[in-house]
């Protein structure tokens, strides 16, 4: 059985009697309905100060946090909860809900909301230790809170790998600091990558959603006057050389048609029982890029619409142009291919276009040349 550590902090004890009625009531019913795969086990703070403490103690590891704002019982005239919810998002990695009477004093630069945090008003809760569970269920505290997956591979990087090659980076007299930790910092990365398995992959990896990078980069998805592109631009090209200019002038761009374009029809499904065996098939084609060689699917994810990278709908536009228009709000940089996928893109891409092919032969002659009449 695996138990999620719910940090509560409440300063009321009514509020805090209540959750745990409310968690030990939800126990008990998965406990029947899913035969006691997850336990929520609460750990209340009904003030600030000893909330910051456990939370910057090495013993504690949470999986999830309630947040109350009104810490000192002053009838919503305090907001110090707001500095315990700025001490986990400024140091720690996984989910809050703020549950306050007064949610209009969240701070400003904390309130905006997503899927890892949530503000609700007290009295509207609805379901919400179903959507904390459905959160750890995805993992991704096992992963990335400070005692996660990524810290134990980390430290088997550390130890198994760059223990033994450091020396490299000590003598390098060509590297700044700042480059050597660079450096450094691929290193783990590239070294991260291969404790994954890359069997299963979820369609939503194939985005990094916002792109990193300040300025325009190889592989970013563009809306750029009322189209999709791709930029396939070498990312040395970007790069602002010493007296102010680029390798390149120009971007070079890969139209992303949408699937309706292709499929008509497409539009006019909804549900998958509605596909018929051809179309399910031309589909099953073009999602596993084995439809047409200068197509390239990408999937779904959030407002993201799936497409096909088009080979042959290339564009080239001066690169000062499309920042200026990105800057304008004009252009917007919806996501970026992560790597794994771009390399297999560009690896398409050029595989398409360096293809020699061969001349037909006559087949009659040939089977004259091997057998007699």
């Amino acid at each position: 059985m695996k138990e999620l550590k719910l940090l509560i902090v409440e300063d009321d004890q009514t509020a805090i009697d209540a959750y745990k009625r409310g968690i030990k009531a939800f126990n008990k019913e998965r406990e029947l309905v899913f035969d006691n795969d997850i336990q929520i086990i609460e750990i209340p703070i009904n003030n600030k100060d000893e909330a910051i403490f456990k939370l910057r103690s090495s013993e504690n590891n949470f999986d999830a946090a309630i947040v109350d704002l009104d810490l000192l019982g002053q009838g919503g005239q305090d907001s110090s909860g707001n500095e315990v919810i700025r001490e986990i998002k400024n140091n720690l990695r996984f989910p809050v809900f703020v549950i306050s009477g007064t949610p209009q004093h969240i701070d400003d630069a904390l309130k905006e909301e997503s899927s890892l945090f949530k503000i609700i008003t007290r009295g509207e809760e609805g379901d919400y230790l179903t959507q904390i569970v459905n959160i750890y269920n995805t993992g991704i505290t096992q992963i990335l809170n400070k005692k996660g997956k990524i810290e134990n591979h980390i430290s088997d990087i550390f130890w198994k790998h760059l223990s033994n090659s450091l020396n490299l980076w000590i003598d390098d007299d060509i590297r700044s600091p700042d480059e050597k930790e660079e450096s450094i910092l691929r290193y783990t990365l590239l070294h991260m990558l291969e404790y994954l398995d890359e069997e299963k992959t979820h369609p939503s990896e194939f985005y990094i959603t916002k792109p990193v990078k300040q300025q325009l980069s190889t592989g970013d998805l563009i809306s750029y006057e009322g189209n999709r592109y791709v930029v396939l631009t070498p990312a040395c090209d970007f790069a602002i050389r010493s007296g102010g200019t680029r390798n390149v002038k120009k971007a070079f761009l890969l139209r992303v048609k949408s699937l309706i374009e292709e499929f008509p029809n497409y539009d006019k499904t909804k549900k998958i029982s509605e596909l018929s065996k051809t179309f399910r098939g031309k589909l099953e084609k073009v999602i596993s890029n084995n439809n047409k060689p200068y197509f390239h699917f990408i999937p779904k994810h959030n407002t993201i619409e799936p497409g096909l990278i088009d080979f042959q709908d290339k564009s080239s536009i001066p690169i000062e142009k499309i920042e200026e228009s990105i800057k304008n709000e004009e252009t917007i940089r919806i996501a970026t291919i992560s790597l794994p996928f771009l390399k297999d893109l560009i690896e398409r891409y050029s595989s398409y276009y360096s293809r020699q092919g061969s001349p037909d032969f006559n087949t009659d002659e040939i089977l004259t040349s091997l057998f007699e009449y």
